[in-house]
């Protein structure tokens, strides 16, 4: 016996399927009570909605506005221009540009991934910083850009070789 809530029939025939009921034979869909809306006339034809221009957006200064006009010089340094950084990153793009990885790391482009990391190895002991102890702030400077191109050097290497 089924549950008073259940959907099931207490007994066990299917329900017949429901039968295509047809329209009858006087409804019309496009008489004039039912196709009220075709019977306007078109006046302009339809377009998607073009978005607004974004208005640029205001310049204002936030942070002078919270710790006054003198924001930046507070800090004891003023940042550097948009041209100053285009020009560093020029600079630094030119200087890798302009050397060969294999011939910074002295091997020959035949060299085995190994003489490639060994190569590495030697260049970053010879140039390290940190053995310039003795010397000038200018060595030391120019020690620590070289280690830099080294280790650009062994990077591209890595990429290129896909190690």
């Amino acid at each position: 016996m089924a549950r008073p809530w259940s959907r099931k029939r207490s007994d066990d025939t299917p329900e017949p399927a429901p039968t295509p009921t047809e329209p009858a034979e006087g409804t019309r869909l496009d008489d004039e009570d039912h196709a009220w809306w075709a019977q306007t006339d078109v006046e302009r034809v339809w377009a998607p909605k073009v978005p607004k221009a974004a208005e640029p957006e205001d310049t204002r200064d936030i942070l002078a506005e919270h710790l006054g006009e003198d924001w930046r010089t507070s800090f004891g340094f003023t940042p550097p221009t948009e041209e100053e950084l285009a020009a560093e990153a020029a600079r630094d793009q030119q200087t890798l540009d302009d050397q060969d990885p294999y011939k910074v790391l002295e091997v020959e482009p035949t060299a085995t991934w190994d003489e490639i990391v060994a190569a590495h190895r030697h260049q970053a002991r010879v140039h390290h910083p940190d053995r310039l102890f003795g010397q000038s702030e200018e060595e030391k400077a120019e020690g620590e850009e070289r280690i830099r191109v080294v280790n650009g050097a062994y990077q591209e290497l890595r990429v290129r070789r896909g190690m």
